[in-house]
Formats: structure tokens, C-alpha cells, sequence
């Protein structure tokens, strides 16, 4: 694996990102490296006097060896402090960058690519894999850099003293070059399928929080919760295998190298024997010769956990080369005069939902969708927002097709209230202010007093500073649809998307949020999912759906008449009225 293609798949095609955080590791490595070389120096001028008896010690070398180590010291500090802080803020600020740009790629997405995942498959992106990235670009690329250089300056100043020793040494690191690619091979092998074992197992740990009510409603136990324990189990597995496979390779190749220290100790012998070394500098070669493998051997060590941890930012890559819905061209604001659906087919898994599905929507109305679970409804509006874009045919919004707008605009001109309401663990001030970040507090005051929860935050503690935990987990879901209703009523859009709020409500909270409804409505064009008929039976036009596709539409009196799947509907919840325990 080229270390090139490891800096380009961690920073995300900008390599040079790294190259000061690099260079200042090696300068620090070099530095690190000093205090060796004057020592042997000093070693030198002590047996100079050996050598040559009757030559004194020249005490102003030694004494200038002391000041250089001391500089040397303190070059090594101001290195290694810039080295140091180079490496976290180069390294953070990359994972930083990457995470806002992997974030800002997703929400671009079309909604098809988060229904084929597991959830802790999207969630790995943004915190597993960049993990592992923020672990390499700060810790490992500088050390295995570092581990590179001083073996290269030890072995370059030992050519000065005796070539063929020297070369000795050397010949022996290209021997553990086989063990570095079968070392690769397996960890890049292995962990792949670590990875998908890693993220199957977060998925399931996402599983059974989130069903946690209904696994201690059932009495499930963490321990006969299968799918859970079984993951863990894998994950186990996996990493072990991932731990000690590449063991025996990594140890061979460190016996190899370590072996050159062997050489050295001989073949060195062998030479001051022969008068071809003199003992200064045989010591010299016995002293270096550990501080040349032992970072090497480290170097590998690192090299393959670059690889294992370059996986993720491979799937980083990936992810970022998906291709997301195309911006269109259109952005200035307009004003709403037409919706129309043109022979409209879409499907989900190659499943057909609509099937050359056409229909015209008036400005200013209420247009109620109803139909059979399954029948395309919520499929229909959510087209509309472009969360997907359609197989076939066209969606028109004043007679331009809706991939011709910019998303920012297109989005802008419509609100939408969902059935299953979304609060992030945030203020209720700022939850609200979603709908329009430049908002008052005097206009989302206003936009809470319409949507009818005014009065419920204004009896909480903080007011409109109290926390709602993750999802809005500490309001109730009354409360929480009514909060989407302001964050809705304070954006204002044109056209409002709304999938039936009150269908699963108690009576009092039913009342309240049919209020908000009126006033988020008014003068806009509304297309609600009617899951109860009777809060629909005046809008302006009723579109019935069945099998994706239109089979009638009217108004209720008319659908009536036609004594077809409306008028059954209705009957049928007409009786479901009589039913009592």
C-alpha cells in the first residue's frame, strides 16, 4: 500500500494538508537523534588516547560535545512542542473539515440511500471511521514517519565510517519486506470484515435501545436478546483474529531485522580482527545497530494499523463519490401558481409505488390524499420536497420541473409537519427557530402562541430555555407536534406538506393542534395525508390512491355519489365509531 494513497484517502484528496505536520516530525526526529550521534562522538575523542598512546584528551572537544547537546536539547523542545501541536491541530482540523463535509454530502442524498443502510452503518461514518482517521493523521502517520528517519540518519553516518559494515546492515531490512505485504494482506483482508461485523454490531446495539420498552415489556433480557449477543459475539471474535493474525508475520520480520544486529556483532569481529575496523568504531556499530531496527520494526507496526484504519476513510471516499440529486438553476423566490404531477412512476427496490400517477393541485387549497396503507400517499408528498427523484415523468411547480430549482429554494417554499414529530436535544427557543434561523424571539413567540404552546412552555422552569432531550423525549407527543407546528407556522412556506398530526392524539391535545393547523394553513396550498376522513370532508379537492395510482378524486359529496373505494372508507370508519370495549 503506497503511504501516498493513505494521506489521500485520510484527508480526502488533499495530502499537502500534511506535509508541514510531517516535516516537523522528522526535524523533531532528527533532533532526537543528536544526542546519540555526540555521544558517540565523545566515545571518540576517549579513545583516541587508546589508540594513540602518549596523545593526551583534548578536554575542549568534550566540552564543546556538552554545549552542542545542550543546544541540541533545547532544539529538540521548541521541535518538538511545534511538532506536537502541528500534528493535533493539522490532524483535527482535517477530521473537523471532514466531518462538516461528510454531514453536508448526506444531506444531499436522496433519501434511498439512508433506507438501504443500517443505522449504525450511517452513524460510522461520521464517528467510527473518522476516529480511526483522527487516530492516524495525528498519532500514527508522524510516528511511523519518525520511526523511518533516524534508522536513514544512523545508517548514512555509518557509511562514513565503514561502508561494507554499513551496507551489512542494510542488506538485511529489504528481507522484511515480504512480511510487510503478507502483514497488509491480512489486516486489510481481516479488516474489512471486522468493519462490517463492527457496524452490524452498533446497528443492533441502536436496535435494542430503541426497542428497549418493548423488550422489557416482553421480559427479553439483554442476555436472551439474540441478535444483540450474537453481534457481540462476532465482534469478539473478529477482533481478536484481526489482533493475532498479523502477530507471527510482524514478529518474523522483527526476528529478520534484529538478526542484522547478529550481523553486525560477526561480521564486525571478523573485520577488527582483521584490522579492517579499528575498536572505536566497532563499538560505534554495536551501540547504533539496535537503534537502527527497533524503530523499523515499529514502522511496521504502524504501517499496518494505517491500513486497517485507511478502510474507513476508504468508506469516507466512497460515500463522498455517491452521487447526490443534481442542484438545479433556479433560485429566486417566487410565488406559488401551480403543482402539477406528469405521468409521475417511482419505485422503491425496483417495487413500482406510483404508476404514471398525473394530477394538478390549485394554489391556495387543501388537497386531502386517502387511500390504503401502502397506497403511494406519503411516497407522493414526500416527492414533492425532493426527497427522491423520480424514475419517470415529471413534477412541475409553476411549470418548472423541480430538479430545476436550487434545493435551498425549493425547500424554502415548503414546510413540512411530519405524523412522527423530530426535536433535537436542544432549547425549545432554538427547536422552534429551525423553521427560520433569523427569526425574532418576539416572531417565534407569536409563531408558539398560534401553534397553541405558548402557554405549556411558559409553565416549564426555563420556559423557552428548557432543554427537550434527544428527539424531544421529555415533552409529550402533543406537545412535540405542537412545537412542529410553529417551527412550520414560522417559516411561513407556501406550500404546506402535512401528514395528518392529529391521528394518534388524545381528544385534548387533538383540539389544540387542530387550532394550529388553522392558522399554519391559512392562504397557503395544503396537501394532508387524511388518515381519519371525517377531519377532511371539506377540503377542495379529496385525491383517492390505490396501487399508486389515482382512481378517483373530488369533493366529498362528489366521492360519495361515485359509491366506489372513498365511500367504503368511509363506511367502514363510520362503524369503527360504534365499536366499544
Amino acid at each position: 500500500m503506497k503511504i501516498s494513497t493513505i494521506l489521500n484517502s485520510a484527508t480526502m484528496g488533499n495530502p499537502k494538508r500534511m506535509y508541514p505536520m510531517i516535516w516537523w516530525t522528522l526535524l523533531e526526529y532528527f533532533f532526537r537523534g543528536a544526542p546519540y550521534g555526540i555521544t558517540l562522538f565523545v566515545v571518540w575523542e576517549l579513545f583516541k588516547p587508546l589508540q594513540n598512546p602518549g596523545t593526551g584528551l583534548d578536554i575542549s572537544k568534550i566540552v564543546i560535545a556538552c554545549i552542542s547537546l545542550a543546544v541540541s536539547l533545547l532544539l529538540l523542545y521548541l521541535t518538538s512542542k511545534k511538532a506536537y501541536f502541528k500534528a493535533y491541530k493539522t490532524g483535527y482540523d482535517i477530521c473537523a473539515e471532514g466531518r462538516q463535509k461528510v454531514a453536508a454530502h448526506m444531506k444531499k442524498l436522496p433519501m434511498g440511500f439512508y433506507n438501504q443502510r443500517d443505522p449504525g452503518d450511517i452513524g460510522a461514518y461520521i464517528v467510527t471511521d473518522y476516529a480511526n482517521i483522527e487516530q492516524m493523521t495525528t498519532h500514527i502517520v508522524p510516528q511511523f514517519f519518525g520511526a523511518l528517519i533516524m534508522p536513514l540518519i544512523l545508517l548514512i553516518g555509518l557509511f562514513f565510517f565503514e561502508w561494507k559494515l554499513a551496507l551489512a546492515a542494510t542488506m538485511v531490512i529489504p528481507l522484511a519486506w515480504p512480511m510487510l505485504k503478507l502483514t497488509n494482506y491480512i489486516v486489510k483482508k481481516l479488516g474489512v470484515k471486522h468493519q462490517k461485523i463492527k457496524v452490524n454490531a452498533s446497528s443492533r446495539m441502536i436496535e435494542y435501545i430503541q426497542g428497549i420498552r418493548l423488550i422489557k415489556a416482553f421480559n427479553l433480557g439483554g442476555t436472551k436478546f439474540e441478535r444483540l449477543e450474537k453481534s457481540f459475539q462476532n465482534l469478539k471474535k473478529a477482533s481478536i483474529k484481526l489482533e493475532a493474525a498479523p502477530g507471527p508475520t510482524i514478529i518474523f520480520a522483527s526476528v529478520l531485522l534484529n538478526g542484522g544486529i547478529v550481523l553486525i556483532i560477526l561480521l564486525g569481529f571478523t573485520y577488527l580482527l582483521s584490522a579492517q575496523v579499528t575498536l572505536p568504531v566497532y563499538i560505534l556499530f554495536l551501540i547504533m545497530g539496535v537503534h537502527i531496527y527497533q524503530p523499523l520494526i515499529h514502522a511496521m507496526t504502524f504501517m499496518a494499523e494505517m491500513n486497517y484504519m485507511k478502510l474507513g476513510a476508504d468508506r469516507i471516499d466512497t460515500l463522498i463519490k455517491t452521487p447526490f440529486l443534481p442542484e438545479g438553476s433556479i433560485t429566486e423566490k417566487q410565488n406559488i401558481e401551480s403543482i402539477e404531477f406528469n405521468n409521475v412512476h417511482f419505485s422503491y427496490n425496483n417495487i413500482e409505488v406510483l404508476k404514471g400517477l398525473s394530477l394538478k393541485i390549485k394554489v391556495n387549497t387543501l388537497t386531502a390524499l386517502v387511500g390504503p396503507s401502502g397506497s403511494g400517499k406519503t411516497t407522493l408528498t414526500r416527492l414533492i420536497a425532493r426527497f427522491w427523484d423520480v424514475n419517470s415523468g415529471e413534477i412541475l411547480i409553476n411549470g418548472n420541473n423541480i430538479k430545476d430549482y436550487n434545493s435551498n429554494n425549493l425547500m424554502s417554499m415548503i414546510s413540512i409537519v411530519f405524523q412522527d414529530v423530530y426535536l433535537f436535544n436542544d432549547t425549545i427557543y432554538n427547536n422552534i427557530r429551525v423553521g427560520r434561523e433569523d427569526a425574532t424571539e418576539a416572531e417565534i413567540i407569536e409563531a408558539a402562541k398560534l401553534a397553541q404552546c405558548h402557554e405549556f412552555i411558559n409553565s416549564m422552569p426555563d420556559k423557552y430555555q428548557t432543554m427537550v432531550g434527544e428527539g424531544g423525549s421529555t415533552l409529550s407527543g402533543g406537545e412535540k407536534q405542537r412545537i412542529s407546528i410553529a417551527r412550520a407556522i414560522l417559516k411561513d412556506a407556501p406550500i404546506i406538506l402535512l401528514d395528518e398530526a392529529t391521528a394518534s392524539l388524545d381528544p385534548e391535545n387533538e383540539l389544540f393542534i387542530q387550532k394550529a393547523i388553522n392558522d399554519l394553513i391559512r392562504n397557503k396550498t395544503v396537501i394532508i395525508i387524511a388518515h381519519r376522513l371525517n377531519t377532511i370532508k371539506n377540503a377542495d379537492n379529496i385525491v383517492v390512491i390505490n396501487q399508486g395510482e389515482i382512481t378517483e378524486q373530488g369533493r366529498h359529496h362528489e366521492l360519495m355519489n361515485n359509491n366506489s373505494l372513498y365511500k367504503n372508507l368511509w363506511d367502514e370508519q363510520q362503524k369503527i365509531k360504534g365499536w366499544k370495549f
